[in-house]
């Protein structure tokens, strides 16, 4: 399966570690048989499901929740967003 579009580039300062680039693609949309093949062998993800946005706050960290709903919305729109630590950017 090919990569889609990009969504969402996301500068992400930090200070204990450097600064970052995140990059958010459309992975597209898995078949049946895809998504019963998915399978972890590490141990390092125990599970996996699909969530709805107002999901997200609880199930993780704010500055990802503000990344994937705004890589959401980005889909939507058909567009590339620029972000910093997950938000757009203030107008300046």
């Amino acid at each position: 399966m090919a990569i889609g579009a990009l969504l969402t580039v996301d500068w992400a300062p930090r200070p204990d570690e450097g600064d970052k680039m995140l990059f958010v693609f459309d992975g597209g949309t898995l078949t049946a048989d895809q998504l019963a093949s998915v399978a972890f062998r590490d141990g390092e993800i125990a599970e996996w499901a699909f969530v709805e946005d107002h999901q997200l706050d609880e199930l993780t960290i704010p500055r990802l929740a503000r990344r994937l709903r705004a890589s959401m919305q980005a889909r939507k729109q058909r567009h590339t967003a620029y972000l910093e630590e997950g938000d757009l950017p203030a107008a300046g």
